[in-house]
């Protein structure tokens, strides 16, 4: 072999190993950028999740206080008709919480009200037939137990 040829060779060889260098670095550079690449998406998805999760959150904590105002409106509401529905046996007169007898003619306070004769459930006072089960509306008077 001469001079040329072990040169030839030499170069051949030194570009060979820059060749795999090159190749090396280019396929680590697109590794690193691919990993850079897949962290960020982690990183927004992970965000988006816990924007989600946030507003799940409020939007139970939401539904939770319009649960309680509900409750509170419809207690109240059933304290009303209660009061409401305490009348004299009598006389028929509105009395207040506190009576237990008529102040007007001595009778006995009482509670009105309207329910279903099939399911029991209380009526409004426009109705005529249960909204739960169709059977009809019918008044009740219970004595008052102190």
């Amino acid at each position: 072999m001469g001079l040329f040829d072990s040169i030839k060779k030499g170069i051949a060889d030194l570009l060979g190993k820059a060749k795999d260098e090159a190749v090396e670095t280019a396929i680590d550079a697109a590794r690193d950028k691919a990993n850079d690449a897949v962290e960020t998406a982690i990183d927004a998805a992970r965000d988006k999740a816990n924007d989600a999760i946030d507003n799940a959150k409020d939007a139970v904590r939401e539904k939770a206080e319009e649960r309680k105002q509900e409750k509170e409106r419809a207690a109240e509401a059933e304290r009303k008709a209660h009061e409401e529905a305490r009348v004299c046996s009598q006389c028929g007169r509105h009395a207040a919480p506190e009576e237990k007898f008529c102040p007007e003619c001595g009778g006995k306070i009482v509670e009105k009200f309207r329910v279903c004769s099939k399911c029991g459930k209380r009526a409004e006072d426009a109705e005529k037939f249960c909204t739960e089960c169709g059977g009809e509306i019918v008044e009740k008077v219970e004595e008052i137990k102190n």
